[in-house]
């Protein structure tokens, strides 16, 4: 017993000296290169992580995916389109259905899931919808094209976090026109709650990025955006906010939100929930005029991944077959 004791003594002795050199390692960097503290050593000099394959992603991801019992989808390598790296060197990809047709009169619709990390039950309907057009029923092509972006936010997603690995609100940090002005107070209104900073800047993070090339790149005629666990359906675009001399293209996209509550027989009631600045909402919605949808489930439990689907399922699929801008209006932000 002695023995045992003496031994784990000298292994917690020898485990601060390795800690302590450590420490004097990185004070004498500071102090030979002359900064003042070790947030000022430049990001250079840093060694930067690894940027994993589509591969090495994927089975990362599908691990994550067995963990949650999501055995009906899975993340295949070969599929996706990469737009950029996240800082710990997860890829976000993305992936366009139904553009290789020539007719071009279908909506355009945009998915965005797993923005916030901590939300993966948006995930699976992401995935889930990937499957549900290249295996199950790919005759839904002929009424719709569609960019899936399953997961925004991988770095979240992998730590189960709102914000990405800097910290920082991919919901928060869009370049909309009033960030720079509300941005920060806003963030003071919920008592800087970390899970919603909003950054430093404006359309700082790589995934904040990935969604206005999207956005930009394809111009959708709606965005449907999955989150957690509010239990709601949120409604930012067009006719959003206002109750009296609606042109056509406003009563249409509110009758949308009206026919996906429908459709949900009222799993998900619409409501007029706020747009904040740096949000889908305010950047798509309120400022290009993009019928944006946001699904909000009521629980973020990944075990009811297939449940939601089956709910959601129908209300999806009609609502990206539903032209909002149809000729007679256009919409030319």
């Amino acid at each position: 017993m002695n023995r045992n004791k003496k031994k784990l003594r000298e292994t917690r002795i020898k485990r601060i000296l390795l800690y302590n050199a450590i420490l004097i390692s990185l004070i004498f960097l500071v102090s030979i290169t002359g900064y003042t503290s070790l947030s000022d050593i430049p990001v250079s000099t840093i060694k930067k992580p690894h940027k994993k394959t589509t591969r090495e992603f994927c089975d990362a991801v599908n691990h994550r995916f067995q963990r949650f019992s999501w055995f009906k989808i899975t993340c295949n390598p070969d599929r996706w389109e990469i737009f950029d790296y996240t800082s710990m060197g997860n890829p976000l990809f993305y992936q366009e259905f139904g553009f290789n047709n020539p007719d071009t009169s279908r909506p355009v619709n945009l998915m965005l899931c797993g923005v916030h990390g901590d939300e993966p039950i948006g995930i699976y309907q992401c995935f889930h919808m990937v499957r549900e057009i290249l295996f199950d029923n790919p005759e839904l092509l002929t009424h719709f094209r569609l960019v899936i972006a399953p997961i925004v936010n991988p770095d979240g997603f992998f730590a189960n976090t709102r914000y990405n690995a800097n910290g920082i609100d991919p919901n928060r940090n869009l370049p909309t026109k009033d960030w720079d002005r509300s941005a920060y107070k806003n963030w003071g209104k919920y008592k800087k709650n970390p899970r919603k900073y909003p950054g430093k800047k404006s359309g700082s993070e790589t995934e904040s990025n990935f969604q206005t090339f999207l956005i930009n790149k394809y111009r959708p005629d709606k965005i449907i955006s999955l989150h957690a666990p509010l239990g709601f359906l949120d409604f930012d675009g067009p006719g959003d906010r206002k109750h009296h001399n609606l042109v056509r293209v406003e009563h249409r996209a509110k009758f949308l939100g009206l026919n996906i509550e429908a459709n949900t027989n009222k799993f998900l009631k619409l409501v007029d929930f706020p747009f904040f600045p740096g949000s889908l909402g305010n950047y798509a919605g309120n400022e290009r005029k993009i019928p944006t949808y946001t699904i909000e489930f009521a629980t973020n439990d990944p075990f009811k991944g297939h449940e939601y689907w089956s709910k959601m399922r129908f209300a999806i699929i009609k609502a990206l077959s539903f032209v909002v801008y149809d000729g007679k209006e256009k919409n030319v932000s």
